[in-house]
């Protein structure tokens, strides 16, 4: 059983150490490659409504197209922020499945696997959707109000004046609270998933009535909270980084003893097939943004450009280490982010998510047989 929570700022300081783990890491990669791949669907449709060649496209950008000039098309628009929000959603449900798995080591299920957070994740997607759907809903519902008030200045001689006397109240006020909703749906992304993998029943409203309690009862401990798992994540991830980098240089070298310059070859045209220059890249595998000092990827000369299938087998394995890297950074948050929750909800309402029997019970009592069985012979 994990130790108890101290629910306090020692939990979230231990983020990083939490989530140093291949299961969370795992789950957080998938998530990853799940959203790319729907954002890499949704942006390259974009590009053929764009009446753009996708090869070409794909030539410059890859499987990465961060850096890529907006669409003018109004359809190619409307694909680019329709895979930009689906690739959003799916990353979100690994954050979640991440936030499970703390929050049933918190309820004393450590054993609780990578496999079963991210079917609970699948579970639990239509919680996560509602309750995105229901604040962007009341958003849009809010603009739809003001479009119609708007048409009050088509009203000649005393339209303006209306408008012009009613813009602080309630225009104003409302406007105001409309801008901290706005506020409240950037930072659900990282929030929301750990107060859903909180609650015990697939309820939307006590989601997005815990993610605004969240925000506004304890906001300087929840930004003081979220600024340290960034700052954490990025360096921790990027210390990672490093000795991921070096431990591609050790085997590779060491593989060449024996294999020779084939095996040099074959990591050479891996290399080439990744957008290794990019800044998305750059940013990743430096230690902060702003300074100038992190991992530097070989040199253009450095690659070697074919078109053998090891050689794109290469790539999606170097892929998948510079994945685990982002992988890990957003692990530490997702911890972070649960920890946090169950500090905050603490101190706010007085309640121990701790004191609560874990979700999985019976995978819990399966693990600890096995476990005094083997602690027995």
């Amino acid at each position: 059983m994990e130790s108890s929570p101290h629910l306090d700022i020692r939990d979230v300081i231990a983020a990083p150490a939490h989530a140093l783990s291949a299961k969370q890491v795992l789950v957080v990669v998938l998530g990853l490659c799940g959203g790319l791949l729907v954002f890499d669907l949704f942006y390259y449709m974009g590009v053929i409504a764009e009446g753009q060649a996708p090869r070409g496209v794909f030539a410059i950008y890859g499987f990465l197209p961060f850096g890529a000039d907006s669409f003018q098309n109004t359809v190619a628009q409307a694909f680019f922020y329709v895979g930009a929000a689906l690739g959003i959603f799916v990353l979100m449900l690994s954050l979640f499945g991440v936030s499970a798995i703390h929050v049933e080591a918190v309820r004393g299920n450590r054993f609780f696997s990578a496999r079963g957070a991210i079917k609970f994740a699948f579970q639990r997607w239509k919680q996560l959707a509602y309750s995105e759907l229901a604040i962007i809903l009341f958003v849009l519902f809010i603009i739809i109000l003001y479009a119609l008030f708007g048409l009050i200045c088509r009203i000649p001689f005393i339209g303006e004046w209306i408008y012009s006397i009613f813009f602080v109240i309630p225009n104003f006020i409302v406007g105001l609270f409309v801008a901290f909703i706005l506020f409240i749906l950037s930072v659900s992304v990282i929030l929301m998933p750990a107060v859903a993998a909180a609650e015990r029943k697939a309820e939307s409203f006590n989601v997005i009535l815990e993610t605004f309690s969240t925000v506004i009862r304890q906001p300087l401990r929840w930004v003081a909270y979220t600024a340290y798992t960034f700052i954490a994540a990025k360096l921790c991830s990027f210390i990672y980084a490093y000795f991921a980098y070096r431990a591609v240089q050790f085997v590779t070298l060491s593989s060449a003893i024996g294999g020779g310059d084939s095996i040099e070859r074959v990591v050479r045209s891996g290399l080439s097939h990744l957008p290794t220059r990019s800044d998305f890249v750059y940013q990743v595998l430096n230690v902060f943004p702003g300074i100038r000092w992190g991992i530097t990827p070989p040199a253009n000369g450095y690659f070697m450009t074919t078109d053998s299938t090891a050689g794109y087998v290469m790539a999606l394995m170097l892929f998948l280490i510079f994945a685990s890297v982002i992988g890990y950074g957003l692990a530490i948050i997702a911890a972070g982010q649960a920890r946090a929750y169950a500090v905050i909800r603490y101190v706010k309402d007085g309640y121990k998510i701790s004191d609560e029997k874990p979700l999985f019970a019976e995978e819990v009592a399966a693990e600890e047989k096995l476990e005094g069985e083997r602690n027995g012979n």
